[in-house]
């Protein structure tokens, strides 16, 4: 990696909306407005809280929470199950403001943006304007009890770091002069793509704060964190090296099961239409994959983890034969109650070569069939016998932003 253009102040705007699901739902239903609301995919005890409105998080309830234990601590919480349709429609939106304020931006996920200032923008009055025309649009035309956090920064990540500094309605610059007193005020955990693995390597190195790694070295990141160390060296200090690309490396599903699906059957039903969910994403963005995942968890807080590398696929029949062999060698000694797939290794489909076998040409074409089929009547319209149990588990859902660069994934 060559770091050609030295860091420039005011380069990125970062638009980040805050706890986005929660506020839509109490957009949508202002009896909500003023309580404490936990959006979760499954309503039940078990489920898990992925957007917590503020009042909630001021009672303790954070985006992560399990649902009971929700109960537990704020037992007037208002629990609203997951609408993805919906918050897709707002994200439209709001990603119709953005563009109407600038054409140089990327919708980072349903609820992240970013933008890259222009030469003429990049000064403290044409940012904090493109904010405010921002936040005003989305009140106006959007909705007026959605607030967006707005960090502008010499690249993505201190962009990024600068919203997430003052949430709600936050509007945060970061200078590269002033960038000693920003990391003066932050722990590990705050800067973005640090998780609790790296924290742990970085402390037991010596390492315990980031002002601390932003005062080390080159060579001494380097030593000891080898490639990374230098990416995290020039990232720290605002070049620009992140990559902003919205297809991952990855393609995978997950679900927690109802009570009803734990069991090592129902899994394996809800895992059949997680893999057809991710093999047809897989078409459709254009891929092919070169490796299969799978992750069980289970009530006794066991876990089992599998993946192997296989030969290139992007039908339903391979990523299937290629998961359950996997699953194959998972012993269920207790009830399951979470399951993952995902094909990793991912390479664009458009040089593919036909292969040898007919019988795989043979489940590609019925695979596209299918997604024929269920693009024109609608999702599910047409689906494997082997999914019926599970056909009304594992909806749609839609992910938050994560952070590109983990440097040691949890």
């Amino acid at each position: 990696m060559s770091i050609v253009q030295p860091p420039q102040d005011y380069k990125v705007l970062f638009l980040d909306m805050n706890s986005f699901f929660a506020s839509v739902e109490q957009q949508v239903h202002p009896e909500l407005r003023g309580k404490a609301v936990g959006v979760t995919p499954y309503t039940g005890s078990s489920g898990c809280i992925i957007a917590a409105s503020y009042e909630a998080k001021q009672v303790g309830v954070k985006t992560g929470t399990k649902v009971g234990e929700a109960k537990r601590i704020f037992p007037q919480i208002n629990i609203i199950e997951a609408k993805p349709a919906l918050y897709m429609v707002y994200h439209k939106e709001i990603k119709k403001v953005v563009e109407s304020v600038t054409p140089y931006y990327r919708p980072l996920s349903i609820d992240e943006f970013m933008i890259t200032l222009t030469p003429r923008e990049r000064n403290a009055a044409a940012a904090e304007s493109m904010a405010r025309q921002i936040k005003e649009g989305i009140r106006a035309k959007v909705g007026d009890y959605l607030k967006c956090s707005v960090g502008v920064g010499p690249n993505y990540f201190l962009a990024k770091m600068a919203a997430e500094s003052k949430k709600p309605d936050g509007f945060t610059v970061v200078e590269l002069c002033e960038l000693e007193n920003f990391y003066s005020g932050l722990r590990l955990r705050d800067l973005v793509g640090i998780n609790s693995r790296l924290e742990a390597y970085l402390v037991q190195s010596g390492i315990i704060t980031p002002l601390q790694l932003f005062e080390a070295s080159l060579p001494e990141l380097r030593s000891r964190l080898n490639h990374w160390g230098r990416l995290w060296y020039f990232r720290l200090r605002g070049y620009e090296i992140d990559e902003y690309v919205s297809t991952s490396k990855t393609i995978g599903h997950s679900h927690v099961l109802a009570p009803e699906f734990r069991t090592k059957e129902g899994a394996l039903s809800v895992a059949d239409k997680l893999i057809y969910k991710a093999s047809y994403r897989l078409r459709k963005e254009g891929y092919m994959a070169q490796g299969v995942s799978v992750s069980l968890h289970f009530v006794d807080r066991g876990s089992f983890h599998r993946s192997k590398k296989v030969a290139s696929f992007d039908d339903n029949r391979s990523f299937k034969e290629g998961a359950f062999s996997l699953l194959s060698f998972c012993r269920w000694q207790s009830r399951p109650i979470y399951v993952a797939v995902s094909a990793f290794n991912l390479v664009r489909a458009s040089g593919r070569q036909l292969s040898f076998f007919p019988d795989i040409e043979r489940s590609k074409n019925v695979s596209e069939a299918i997604d024929e089929v269920n693009d024109y009547f609608g999702a599910g319209s047409i689906y494997p016998a082997s999914m019926m149990e599970a056909r009304d588990s594992a909806p749609d859902r839609i992910p938050f932003g994560k952070p590109r660069y983990d440097i040691i994934n949890d």
